[in-house]
């Protein structure tokens, strides 16, 4: 059992404040600036992946919006809440059980995204870049995934090396934060109590680690990949990021006619022995 699959009964207590709506208001906003694609699904509709998904708040939410959704996660109990949600509000989604750096999907999509700095728990850039490289499988020509990382200052100052707490009726989580400006790693070690039935409760102490990214790492992965970055975006806003930023967003689009990165290193290898 993971820390996610831990909190998966109380996660959505833990981010009350998230507003999915909003959410999937700005992607949308987004999908309709930079999308070069006609929409691959059933009567036309845009086909679109969340990775990282939880318990598909905003998942549910790209629903509304007339996407047909894949939700994709690794984490078995926040698949469960996410099928629940889906049932609860009669939502036809196909939710995925997978590691968003090893896809394995059954076809192609027209927009994948990964939100709530999803993206930073991926600690290693060999990773990240498979990932991105993924998508010449994955993702049609033109295009787009959009994600958001978590800022500098978020990293540096918002949580630093200090200790928050969170405690609700049900649950409650503890963690002592700790970012190490040498190898731009946070860790949150992290001790939770949840109870199912109000009298009882269980403990589980966890580490959860992320990696901060920065905008030159970014579009050199995104260089090698062949993707193009046509959009980045602070805090959910219609503007160029600024210092003062917690989020930042990118959106990455696939060219379309564009040769994928093994063909483009056999190309320039075809080149270097004349």
């Amino acid at each position: 059992m993971s820390a996610y699959d831990f909190l998966a009964d109380f996660y959505d207590v833990f981010q009350q404040d998230l507003d999915p709506v909003a959410w999937a208001d700005f992607v949308d906003w987004i999908v309709g600036k930079y999308g070069q694609f006609e929409g691959d699904g059933a009567d036309g509709a845009t086909l679109l992946c969340d990775l990282g998904c939880g318990t598909g708040a905003v998942t549910c939410a790209f629903s509304d919006r007339g996407y047909d959704v894949t939700g994709v996660d690794n984490s078995p109990a926040m698949l469960d809440r996410a099928r629940e949600r889906a049932d609860r509000e009669g939502k036809k989604i196909l939710w995925l059980c997978q590691d968003m750096t090893s896809l394995d999907l059954f076809g192609t999509m027209d927009v994948f995204v990964s939100l709530l700095d999803t993206v930073n728990h991926i600690t290693e850039m060999r990773e990240l870049e498979s990932l991105l490289r993924s998508f010449y499988c994955f993702l049609n020509p033109g295009g787009l995934f959009i994600f958001d990382v978590a800022s500098e200052k978020h990293f540096r100052k918002t949580l630093g090396n200090e200790f928050f707490y969170s405690i609700e009726d049900d649950f409650a989580v503890l963690w002592e934060n700790d970012f190490d400006e040498r190898s731009n790693r946070n860790t949150a070690s992290l001790t939770m109590f949840g109870s199912k039935d109000g009298e009882s409760y269980s403990r589980r102490d966890d580490e959860i680690v992320e990696r901060y990214y920065s905008d030159e790492e970014i579009r050199k992965l995104a260089q090698k990949a062949n993707l193009e970055v046509v959009g980045v975006f602070g805090d959910m806003k219609k503007r160029k990021p600024n210092e003062k930023d917690e989020r930042i967003f990118y959106c990455l689009r696939r060219p379309v006619g564009s040769a994928s990165p093994s063909q483009l290193e056999a190309k320039k290898r075809s080149k270097e022995n004349g």
